[in-house]
């Protein structure tokens, strides 16, 4: 956006009509230094919303309390499946806000490798993995590995996008330039989904420092602990347990939406109440005479499952 608008100005600004080429001072003075409060509020942001997306008909459905203290809390030596998948999500969308960011070429000194005036830039998320753990650190043991699995994962996720750089003749295309990108976040989120689902459970006895971390594969995270009984509140308040909670029984729903029913309410000891909510909504729409909007209002009874 900012090239385009310096574009502009010099078509503008020059009365010959010749349009001056962007140097690299002129283009730097476009670009932000880092700010890593903004690089990781928004890649939080992200990461929560997919977390809950994902989670919703689960028992652990990623509240919000609980995400935030996940996330802010010391790394244990120890963590539970939740824990490592918190770590891995939020990981995952920082770095991959942070890859774009710098690609895209607003924030300064972290733009293509080589030539700042490179367009279009390839995405290169092991940079931007250097970077992040400049910032966050490392990490220990369970936490280094599960970090580097999240880094191989994003330079796995680079696809190549190409466009035409010499349109030809009857909507060929004489020449394509390619760069490789990373994939949009929502597709990277599933990949680490999975991984939870996967994840390799290592026991923390002393015959566990035995392991040689290098040798469990990068496309495996690791957790130490149980979770605990999500059924049930947490004490201060980090889960509410399961009564209370809405299910589904929508046939057309994932797997996770048809089972919610049992999996949230009956295996916890609780049974399935069944009522009719009343709703109201605008329907029958139309414009009428000195165009105002004039509708309908259409009352619609809907079924909802709740666990009590």
């Amino acid at each position: 956006m900012f090239f385009i608008l310096n574009l502009i100005l010099a078509i503008t600004g020059s009365s010959a009509g010749v349009i001056e080429p962007m140097n690299y001072y002129q283009y730097t003075q476009f670009q932000a230094p880092l700010s890593w409060e903004a690089i990781t509020s928004a890649g939080l942001k992200q990461a929560l919303s997919s977390c809950q997306d994902s989670f919703k008909w689960q028992r652990w459905n990623c509240p919000s309390t609980d995400f935030v203290k996940r996330h802010t809390s010391p790394a244990t030596p120890t963590p539970e499946r939740e824990d490592v998948y918190v770590a891995a999500i939020s990981m995952a969308s920082i770095v991959h806000t942070l890859t774009k960011d710098c690609a895209n070429g607003v924030i300064a000194g972290c733009g293509c490798t080589g030539n700042a005036l490179n367009v279009p830039c390839s995405h290169e998320p092991l940079k931007a993995v250097e970077l992040y753990e400049k910032r966050f650190g490392s990490g220990s043991g369970a936490a280094a590995h599960n970090q580097r699995v999240i880094g191989s994962l994003l330079q796995q996720s680079l696809v190549q996008e190409c466009r035409c750089k010499q349109p030809g003749p009857q909507g060929k295309c004489l020449e394509e330039e390619c760069v490789k990108v990373l994939k949009p976040f929502e597709a990277v989120a599933q990949d680490v989904l999975q991984m939870y689902d996967d994840a390799i459970q290592l026991d923390s006895t002393a015959s566990n420092l035995k392991i040689m971390w290098e040798n469990i594969p990068l496309d495996s995270l690791v957790f130490m602990q149980d979770s605990p009984n999500y059924c049930e509140p947490e004490a201060s308040g980090r889960w509410t347990g399961t009564r209370g909670r809405q299910c589904s029984k929508d046939s057309s729903g994932s797997v996770e939406e048809r089972l919610s029913c049992q999996q949230l309410c009956r295996v916890c000891g609780y049974r399935v109440r069944t009522q009719h909510v009343r709703s109201e909504r605008r329907c029958n729409c139309k414009l009428v005479w000195g165009f105002r909007l004039q509708c309908d209002v259409c009352v619609q009874l809907e079924r909802q499952y709740t666990c009590y």
